[in-house]
This record gives structure tokens, sequence and C-alpha cells, in this order.
């Protein structure tokens, strides 16, 4: 360890980059912000079968090969044996999910004397993403109870912790956004709302996240509303909700983007005045904080973490749709009608609102999303609040 280094951070996850998902974003901006404020950085991860994203490592990568479910487990004692020869030479182990890796670094923690850092995403925490799998149910019991802190990226995934655990190993601290990189440079005067409100996804197409919860809504109000939506991204649910949007008359009005990388999202928020998250589950949303540090006003379901930043009228809008505190991934491929009502009143009502009001909601986002979710402020957080107590309990 250099003289000027704060300390060694082994980062372990299943999957990273250049394969896309949340938790591998997640842990590329840690990682670099990590280094920045310096630490020294290495990660732990399987092999990368499909290259989505063009990506250069920004540390030691190590990659042994890797599989899920009980596919996993012969695996056991290669990653165990990896994993013991590693952690001596670390100050902090940090695992994300409670899945495999998870359950065999906390094994490898008791036997090499290191705590775990274990950081709950969403899917594998919550029951219906566990299911009844024995395996599954198993990673997550072990993983949260070797785990010497747990850090909940939000206030549901804080709930599961600690039905496991006491709630003084338990942190809260969110995702968080490049904000040098999302940043507004598109036209934020929302003057055109009253005559085209500019719509957007960009979420997989899979039930939990609520694309077709939005086809639905905007079926229910074609003729009052005048609008255009932009999809990005793809997933299976995509069949059908090209049907729905034939079915309702929206071919035009409804288009698909497919795919996007980074700079290519960034240029339809650009040309977005709302982007929809309306899921039925959701940790932090890394796509939601970056729409609103780009004055993309948000509408959200009060599903997850979104009520807890998105202050209603204020840095975006809540629509309530679910009960609160009951997230699931298992979603319906429908909504009730009282629902689908409800999502078409607001958008009609923000359609009418002055633009100087949509103008307000989208400045207050961005500062709001600078102050408190800037991948500086959330790595300090995570420093804070997740290793230094442990190095000060090992040190004593």
């Amino acid at each position: 360890m250099s003289a000027a280094s704060k300390g060694r951070v082994l980062q372990v996850l299943e999957t990273y980059l250049p394969l896309i998902g949340g938790a591998e974003f997640h842990l590329h901006y840690l990682t670099q912000n990590l280094i920045e404020q310096g630490w020294e950085v290495e990660i732990v991860t399987g092999l990368a079968d499909d290259a989505t994203v063009e990506y250069q490592d920004i540390c030691p990568v190590h990659r042994l090969p890797h599989a899920v479910g009980r596919r996993a487990l012969p695996y056991f004692f290669v990653w165990l044996a990896r994993f013991i020869r590693m952690f001596p030479k670390f100050d902090v182990i940090h695992v994300h999910h409670t899945s495999f890796l998870s359950f065999v670094a906390v094994i490898a923690g008791w036997l090499t004397g290191k705590r775990i850092v274990v950081t709950l995403h969403g899917l594998g925490v919550l029951d219906s993403g566990v299911g009844r799998c024995p395996i599954r149910l198993m990673y997550r019991w072990l993983s949260m109870k070797g785990a010497g802190r747990i850090i909940a990226t939000s206030e549901e995934m804080t709930a599961v912790a600690v039905r496991f655990v006491a709630r003084d190993r338990v942190v809260e601290v969110t995702n968080g956004v490049d904000t040098k990189r999302f940043s507004a440079t598109g036209d934020r005067s929302f003057e055109h709302v009253g005559e085209t409100l500019r719509l957007a996804t960009l979420r997989r197409m899979n039930p939990k996240n609520g694309v077709h919860f939005v086809i639905d809504a905007l079926g229910l109000a074609w003729d009052t509303l005048r609008f255009h939506l932009r999809m990005a991204g793809d997933g299976p649910l995509r069949p059908a909700i090209e049907a729905r949007i034939a079915e309702f008359g929206l071919v035009g009005r409804a288009t698909f983007e497919g795919f996007l990388n980074h700079d290519q999202v960034k240029g339809v928020l650009d040309e977005t005045d709302l982007a929809m998250f309306l899921s039925t589950a959701e940790s932090t949303s890394l796509a939601a904080l970056e729409c609103m540090a780009m004055g993309c006003i948000v509408v959200c379901s009060n599903a997850g973490a979104f009520p807890l930043f998105v202050r209603d009228r204020e840095t975006g809008f809540i629509i309530d749709l679910f009960e609160q505190g009951q997230s699931d991934y298992a979603a319906p491929l429908h909504l009730e009608a009282w629902q689908n009502q409800r999502i078409a009143e607001t958008l009609i009502a923000i359609q009418a609102m002055p633009a100087a009001e949509l103008r307000a909601i989208s400045e207050a986002a961005q500062a709001y999303v600078r102050a408190y979710f800037d991948w500086s402020v959330i790595t300090a957080n995570t420093v804070a609040q997740a290793y230094q107590p442990l190095i000060k309990r090992r040190a004593g």
C-alpha cells in the first residue's frame, strides 16, 4: 500500500462491465470515486460472456468462471480458495448482492478474520426475488448474518435487512449519479409542453419496470393528451407492448429506440420533458437520478425508493399506485382501471401546468441530485458509514 493510500478495498460482484446493469454501473462509479479519494481498489467478478458496452478497466479486475443458482455450486472451492488468498491484503471486503459470491465471501471472511460489507441492491433480497429456492434463501440468510456492515440502498432494503440482523449493523447509502456527465444541456424552457408533451421510458421491458403500464395509461388518454413517447431499452415484454400500441392506435406516437449507450441516452433526455418510472419494485433508481440531474422531470410510482428522493411537485411527481412497503418483482401484466386513470390524469394535469412551474421543478431536481446524490457524496458516505467502522474495530 502506497504512503498516500487511505486503504485497500476489494469489490466483489457476480457480473461487471462490459455487461450492463444498475449494480455494474454502481460498482464502476463507486470504484472510480474511491480511487479519486485516495483508495486502492481491485474487483473480482465472473467472466464477461457478452460485451454490451465499450469499457476499459479503471483498476485491476480479476475474472473467474461463474454460473448462477445450483450451477454455481461446483465453483464454490475455486472461489473460496481465491478469496482466502486475496482477502489478507485488503482492509475492506465489499460484496454486492446477497447471492453466491456473497455467501462464499462471508465464509472466506470467517476463515481469514475479515469482516464483510454487503450492499443490498434489490433483486435477490426481496422475498419475491428469492422465491422458495432453498439455495437462494441460504445465500441471503448467511450473507446478511455474516456481514459486519450491511448497506441498504433504500428504506425498503433496510426493512428486509433488519429481519436478519440488528439495526445498528445496517446503514442506508443510496445509489448515485455522475453529475459531471449527466447535466442539463437540452431545452428546459418547457414552453412547448402545452402543445406536445415529450415522454420517455428508459427501462428494460420486463414486468416490474412498468413500461407496459405507461402504454395502457396513454391508451386511455390518447384523445386528451398531446404527446410523443420514446422507449429506450428492450426486453421480454416488447412484443406485448407493440401489440398494445397497435391496439390503442398509438403507432407513430410511441416509438422504440432499442438499446442505447450512455451518450445516446443523454441525447434522448435532452429532448424529453417527462421520464416515466412506474415500477412495482425499485431500489434507488440510477436512471431516474440521471434524468433528474439532466433536468428531465420524473414521474414515478410510489414503490421502493422513489418517494425518498422524489418530492411530489417539488423535484418530480409521485403517483400513488401501490400499497406502501409492498414492492414486488412479480408485477401484473395489467393494472386496475383506477390505477390507469390516475396515471392518465397526472399526465393531463402536468400538460396543463404553466411552464414556469415545470421549470422550477426541473431546476430543484438538478440542485437536489448534485447536493445529495453525486457519486463523490455517495462514496464519502460509504466510507464513513461502512468502511471506517470496520477498519477501526479491527485496529482496536
